[in-house]
């Protein structure tokens, strides 16, 4: 059985959720040190990396892309009294300038928008300095590819 989650922490946790998003998209990934434990686990579906020095590796990989947008929707969350989970629903932009000439021939490359429906399955923890993301599953439930003009 679930138990309620306060107003206070519903709110912590989706600040959480939008800190985690900006870091990204800013490429601070320094600032993901604030989102998650240093012992956390993050599961892409391709890869597991254990610890806060791994996820800050494994997201240098996002520089190859002009940018990124994630754009947060909802998010559930339950707690059996010991810790909190959450599904946070994400539909994530990522802008990749192909090195290819584009079918007008303005040499400027061929730009491709690949959006990424996505579910984060998060344990969430409170810790001295506020909650945290211990573990994180990456539930890619869709992906398109599109060309940006």
């Amino acid at each position: 059985m679930t138990e309620p989650i306060p107003v206070d922490v519903r709110l912590a946790l989706a600040e959480l959720a939008a800190r985690y998003a900006v870091s990204v998209d800013l490429r601070d990934f320094d600032r993901l040190r604030d989102v998650f434990v240093p012992e956390c686990r993050l599961d892409t579906g391709r890869a597991v990396r254990d610890g806060i020095e791994a996820v800050v590796a494994a997201m240098q990989g996002l520089h190859r892309y002009e940018a990124t947008n994630h754009v947060l929707g909802q998010q559930l969350l339950e707690s059996d009294g010991a810790d909190v989970r959450g599904i946070t629903y994400c539909t994530a932009h990522h802008l990749l300038v192909d090195d290819v000439e584009d079918a007008d021939g303005d040499g400027d490359g061929g730009r491709t928008d690949t959006v990424m429906h996505i579910r984060y399955h998060d344990r969430f923890v409170s810790t001295g300095a506020g909650w945290r993301i211990a573990t994180r599953r990456l539930e890619v439930v869709w992906t398109d590819r599109r060309p940006v003009h």
